[in-house]
């Protein structure tokens, strides 16, 4: 059976115009002979976003120059949000314990100390061992042990608001410690086992 590419070419028919690009925001906008059927394509789509019918040609101008400005606005958004990622500082500071909490029908924490803050965006972390209490049949509560290193370092990147990726399914954060008496300590965090 072959295999079909619709292209934005396919879904424009034949006697509409382009009235309207702003390459800024890959938009383009086509328009029938009549002006009062409009189609909008965004992005890298292929599909179009809006393909309707208007009851004036100012209705339909109307649409597609408030359609167009979203976009424009939308854009100028990601882009101020992308430079202020890259400019923000690691929130990140060595000795900082993270935890990440993941499973699927249990509950695994693991945790995970800074150990060398490298560059704006990334950190050299290693794993570290807990201190673990059952409270009932397969579960409990535990605490991270800071120092006492169980994994090899491994350097990840942190995200703006301190998050760091361990694999596809495992998020670490940055996790609240308060200072009694010159010690560290970190709330317990409950885990379950699955049998």
């Amino acid at each position: 059976m072959p295999k079909f590419n619709f292209t934005r070419e396919f879904y424009v028919p034949k006697d509409y115009a382009e009235i309207k690009r702003e390459d800024g925001a890959g938009a383009v906008v086509y328009a029938s002979a009549c002006g009062l059927i409009a189609m909008g394509f965004s992005g890298k789509r292929q599909k179009p976003d809006f393909h309707t019918r208007f009851g004036t040609k100012e209705r339909a101008e109307q649409y597609v120059s408030d359609w167009m400005d979203a976009l424009i606005i939308r854009v100028q958004q990601k882009q101020a949000q992308r430079e202020a990622r890259k400019s923000a500082p690691n929130p990140l500071a060595v000795g900082d314990v993270l935890s990440s909490s993941w499973g699927y029908e249990q509950t695994n924490i693991d945790y995970y100390e800074v150990t060398a803050v490298v560059g704006l965006h990334t950190v050299e972390i290693r794993e570290i061992g807990k201190n673990t209490e059952s409270t009932e049949f397969m579960q409990g509560i535990c605490v991270p042990c800071p120092g006492k290193f169980i994994g090899e370092p491994m350097r990840k990147r942190v995200n703006e608001i301190g998050h760091v990726k361990i694999t596809s399914f495992e998020w670490a954060r940055k996790k609240e410690v308060r200072i009694i008496a010159g010690v560290r300590v970190f709330a317990p965090d409950s885990w379950s086992a699955y049998a």
